[in-house]
């Protein structure tokens, strides 16, 4: 144990003796080392600084000294250090024994035998025997102790020296060393020695922009000048610009990248400067996202590189910016001012705000070197939400006041949220209802449209005075700040009065009469047209082409009246409704109403309508003939004859109505007015005897009223006047100025506060009063009796002279059977037939006179009367060419013409001893009752069926033939025809309940009569044909019986007004179609647009009046 430690001790020695040998070469290196670094860096520095080499002999030194100090550390120090921290040994066990062995002569090789044995005693006991003796004999040396650090004392001279010099130079030359190894290192840099004069660079900065321009500016200074600067780049010299004061630029354009440069002038050299080029901060790309209000409906949309922005008011946009070098962005907006920060998003810079008003803003870029050059500065206008506009047509129901049309057009930027007919009822001076609102449809999303809507005034129960105030209001459907609305001016629609709707009731029965006359004249000048062509006609083998266009005309000129004559129903249908809405009932006008609506009814006949279509046909061909246009125009001028004997009727009657109308309302305003009068009576004596003014104002009043009730009656004398017949008026002056004497003596009474007497005298004006409406009305009743005596009296005669003509013909027609063209008595008979046409037009003007008084005397009535009077002139023009055939027919029609009016007025003048009874039955003072319709008595189309069935039968058990034969056979099928064209005014109402089903059912019996008709004219009386008779028989007899089941629930309905369709005026019906018809599907099919292009696009709709 003892020789292993010793072995061990000797090992540790060996191993602190390897230590302080690397060491002590570590010393001695750095000694070196240093001594030659030192020496370089003097040798080079001095070289440098004295003899200002070019970069290239700089780059060697500079190099050079770095090849010197690398191999002096690598040398010296390297090794060492590497053995010292074991990673490189320098010196073995063996080679350090040998080294102690120098150090210590005396052990010999004693120390390298033990390391050799050392490795093989482990199995020699005699080796390790030897080991451990030697081990014994070198413990006790202490190895490092002989290596002495003070033997490298000697080295210390190679560092002392240089170190010298540099101190010695350094004090000398101070900035030796500074500049001298300033130009070492920057060995790429040109120096020169120092010129007698300076130059001084006057830019606060050599720092340039890239891509913008740069000049320098230097200044000389010094005693002594160049007389030309020059800037040097990479070898090449560039002259500067003198100035003045020795001065000098020079212009770098488009600066790209940094450039060192020097200045040299007279041979000297400046310091190397360098400008540097930065980077401004730019914008590469711009994107504005625009996310609009919702209520606009536009989809957000995304705009490239686009600055300037038109957006609608409350639009939120989103600036996405890409930027180059830039630290920092932000937007200065004007209105408010005010300072957004961008925010870092994804790589971009990203600010948002919502736009309320236009203004300007700016885009700012920074980084540490500048901002943005140029101001990049946009526009944004906001559209401003417009308030919508409205405007505003209406129709006002001024005959019955019960509706209210409004209408026009609503333009908004995008569209509605509610559209309403506001109105209130004002009541005197306040207001009955509060503000209430009808909605109006429209469409929300459409900009420019049409609105229409139709009031109905009866809910509110308006009362005489009471007036309407009413406005539309439009709200659009913004939603930025809030939906804006617009109006309409407010109107006042005023129900009106008694006096008022008198007046207005005056205004339109005017307007009617007026029209009448205007249409009764344009029948004379169509009926004189017809006559005119129809005389050429007959001379021309052809027409020309202005006959042509002058039947054309004529065609277009009926058209013209027949658009006249629906208004004219139309104006008296409005009438006739406000009459029976404002005005008091009375049967007996009521019914004169009905009966003259229904004459206006049968204007528009149908066969003349077909007539003139086919000579409108006729005259579409090339050459029309004119033996195929004369019949049409011959039937034509019958027509229109009677078309104008019916207008000049209706005329007269018209005015017969409005006289008694007038009367009727002086009478009920008379009533009223007692009534009144006697009210103010009572309450005048209450009052003690003292002047009252209010009951002295009702008073005048009620005397303002008695004038206005006296002036009506004058006016109605005057229109009285102005009949053909005027009717008997009563004379009330007496008892008009005895109530206006007593009214006077009340008013004077009052104002002397003599109560009680004013209130007797003003009993005794309403006692007065009530005595002249009981006048009147006996009056009236003994008058009406006396005028329907009268008319039926001269109906007798008309229907005497009538059945003795009707002999008198048949007479003269077989007297011309028995005579030849060349008889003698041929002239005569002639002589005979004009006189018989004489008595016809005295009896045709004596039953169109009697016509205008009697309501009953049906149209067709006087169209036969006409037919039979042309039929006996036709005859004598027959018998002037002398052709008897021709004679007898002409002869045989007038006749059927003379029996069927016969029958007919038998059935008028039945009617008429019925209403006299009625009359009679009524009494004085008593409501007129409701008297016979026009149309035929219940049951007198089926009597006369009847008769004409038993002639038939009569006639076929007879056995008659030959001529005799067919001339009754033609008189029973005219009578048949009378029958059927008499049963049309049976036909219902298409809109009454069952109206379709009876009218197919008299069609059906219209075609049964027909055929009767076809078998009488071909002589067939077979056992069929009285089958038929009797199936036509109960036919007809039901069709009456319904038709008088009609009349009786009219006449319940008789109190009910009849409303007419509301009139909407033309400028109104077209908001109406376009509301239903608007090309909204071409708008709402339209591409996304910009609002200015969306307000270009509405503008254009506008201008096609949608």
């Amino acid at each position: 144990m003892r020789a292993a430690g010793s072995l061990d001790t000797v090992l540790q020695q060996l191993q602190a003796f390897k230590r302080k040998f690397y060491l002590n070469l570590l010393f001695k290196g750095a000694l070196l080392t240093l001594g030659l670094v030192l020496s370089s860096y003097l040798l080079i520095t001095v070289l440098e600084y004295f003899f200002y080499f070019q970069p290239e002999v700089r780059a060697f030194l500079f190099f050079s000294f770095l090849a010197i100090s690398s191999f002096a550390i690598v040398r010296w120090i390297w090794a060492p250090i590497m053995a010292l921290t074991n990673l490189k040994k320098l010196l073995t066990d063996e080679q350090a024994a040998q080294q102690v062995s120098h150090y210590f002569p005396e052990i010999q090789d004693h120390l390298l035998n033990l390391l050799q044995l050392k490795n093989v005693a482990m199995n020699n006991d005699l080796v390790a025997a030897s080991v451990e003796q030697r081990s014994e004999e070198l413990v006790g040396y202490r190895f490092p102790e002989r290596i002495k650090y003070t033997q490298n004392r000697s080295y210390f001279k190679y560092l002392l020296l240089p170190l010298t010099l540099v101190l010695v130079l350094a004090f000398i030359y101070p900035t030796l060393f500074v500049q001298g190894t300033e130009r070492i290192i920057h060995f790429k840099r040109h120096y020169a020695p120092k010129a007698p004069f300076q130059f001084e660079i006057q830019n606060s900065s050599l720092q340039a922009f890239k891509g913008e321009d740069f000049q320098l500016k230097v200044n000389i200074e010094g005693n002594s000048v160049p007389e030309q600067v020059f800037l040097v780049i990479d070898g090449r010299q560039m002259p500067l610009k003198k100035l003045k004061n020795q001065t000098y630029v020079y212009d770098f354009e488009q600066v790209q990248e940094s450039v060192d440069f020097q200045l040299t002038g007279a041979g000297f050299y400046s310091d190397e400067n360098r400008l540097t080029v930065v980077a401004r901060p730019m914008l590469r790309q711009l994107k504005a996202q625009l996310r609009y209000p919702a209520y606009t409906k536009r989809p957000a949309e995304i705009l490239d590189n686009t600055g300037d922005l038109t957006i609608p008011e409350g639009t939120q946009v989103t600036w996405r910016l890409a930027a180059d070098n830039a630290d920092s962005l932000w937007l200065q907006f004007d209105a408010p001012a005010q300072k957004v920060k961008a925010q870092s998003e994804d790589k971009e810079y990203v600010v948002r705000k919502t736009f309320m008003q236009s203004q300007r803003y700016s885009m700012h870029l920074k980084n540490r070197y500048s901002e943005n050059k140029e101001q990049i500065s946009h526009q944004i206008t906001v559209i401003p939400d417009r308030t919508p506009e409205i405007t505003l047509e209406q129709f006002r129901d001024s005959v019955l006041y019960s509706y209210l049309v409004v209408g026009g057009t609503i333009s908004d930027d995008y569209g509605f949220s509610n559209l309403s007919l506001h109105y209130r009822v004002l009541r005197g001076n306040k207001a009955a209802t509060g503000y209430r609102a009808v909605s109006i449809p429209f469409s929300g999303s459409l900009a420019t449209q049409s609105y229409f809507r139709q009031m109905n005034l009866k809910p509110l129960n308006l009362q005489p005075g009471d007036r309407l105030e009413y406005f539309v209001q439009v709200t659009d459907n913004d939603q930025v700040p809030q939906p804006k609305s617009a109006r309409t001016s407010t109107f006042i629609f005023k129900y009106p009065d008694p006096s008022e709707v008198q007046k207005s009731i005056e205004e339109n029965s005017q307007q009617v009469q007026s029209q009448m006359k205007s249409s009764l004249t344009k029948a004379e000048e169509l009926k004189k047209s017809l006559e005119q062509n129809e005389e050429k006609t007959k001379l021309k083998k052809e027409l020309s082409y202005q006959d042509k266009k002058a039947l054309q005309e004529l065609a277009d000129k009926k058209k013209a009246l027949q658009e006249e004559l629906a208004q004219l129903q139309k104006m008296n249908d409005q009438l006739n409704q406000q009459q029976e809405r404002f005005t008091p009932q009375n049967e007996k006008l009521a019914e004169k109403r009905d009966q003259l609506k229904k004459m206006m009814d049968q204007l528009l006949d149908e066969e003349t309508k077909k007539l003139y279509e086919q000579l409108e046909k006729l005259l579409e061909q090339k050459q029309p003939r004119p033996e195929q246009i004369q019949p049409l125009l011959d039937k034509l001028n019958n027509k229109e004859d009677n078309l104008q004997k019916e207008l000049d009727r209706l005329l007269e009657m018209f005015k017969q109505l409005q006289v008694e109308q007038k009367l009727d309302n002086a009478q009920q305003k008379l009533d009223d007015l007692a009534k009144k009068q006697d009210d103010l009576a009572n309450k005048t004596g209450e009052q003690k005897n003292k002047p009252d003014q209010g009951l002295q104002q009702e008073q005048k009043q009620l005397q303002e009223e008695f004038k206005q009730m006296q002036e009506e009656l004058n006016e109605a004398e005057k229109m009285n006047e102005q009949l053909e017949n005027p009717e008997d008026i009563p004379d009330t002056d007496k008892m008009e100025e005895q109530i206006e004497q007593e009214q006077e003596n009340a008013q004077e009474s009052m104002q002397k506060g003599q109560n009680k007497k004013a209130s007797q005298q003003q009993k005794s004006a309403a006692q007065k009063m009530k005595q002249m409406s009981q006048q009147m009305q006996s009056q009236e009743m003994e008058g009406d009796m006396e005028q329907a005596q009268q008319n039926l009296d001269h109906l007798r005669d008309i229907l005497e002279n009538l059945v003795t003509l009707s002999f008198d013909q048949e007479k003269l027609m077989k007297d011309f059977r028995n005579v030849q063209q060349s008889d003698p008595r041929f002239i005569g008979l002639a002589q005979q037939q004009i006189k018989l046409s004489d008595d016809a037009k005295i009896i045709e003007d004596s039953l169109l006179s009697l016509a205008k008084r009697v309501p009953q005397i049906q149209s067709f009535v006087t169209r036969e009367v006409g037919a039979m009077e042309g039929e006996m002139e036709n005859s004598s023009e027959a018998i002037k060419d002398r052709n008897l055939p021709k004679t007898g027919q002409h002869q045989q029609l007038a006749m059927t013409s003379m029996n069927n009016l016969a029958l007919m007025l038998s059935d008028v003048q039945q009617q008429m001893q019925q209403a006299m009874m009625a009359m009679q039955q009524a009494g004085p003072g008593k409501k007129k009752g409701k008297g016979k319709n026009g149309k035929n008595q219940p049951g007198a189309l089926g009597q006369m069926q009847q008769q004409l069935n038993e002639q038939i039968q009569q006639l076929q058990k007879s056995g008659q033939s030959g001529q005799q034969l067919s001339e009754q056979l033609a008189r029973l099928a005219a009578q048949q025809e009378m029958l059927r064209n008499a049963m049309k005014d049976l036909a219902p109402s298409p809109t009454q309940p069952g109206g379709k089903e009876g009218g197919e059912k008299l069609s059906n019996l219209s075609k049964l009569m027909e055929q009767t008709e076809t078998d009488l004219v071909n002589k067939r009386l077979t056992e069929q044909t009285m089958m038929r008779q009797k199936e036509i028989l109960t036919r007809l007899l039901q069709a009456e019986k319904a038709a008088n089941e009609r009349d009786l629930d009219e006449k319940r309905e008789a109190n009910t007004a009849k409303e007419l369709p509301a009139r909407i005026p033309p400028s109104l019906q077209k908001y109406q179609a376009r509301q239903k018809q608007q090309t909204e599907s071409l708008r709402q099919n339209l591409p996304a647009l910009t609002p200015y292009y969306k307000k270009q696009v509405d503008a254009y709709f506008k201008r096609l009046g949608y």
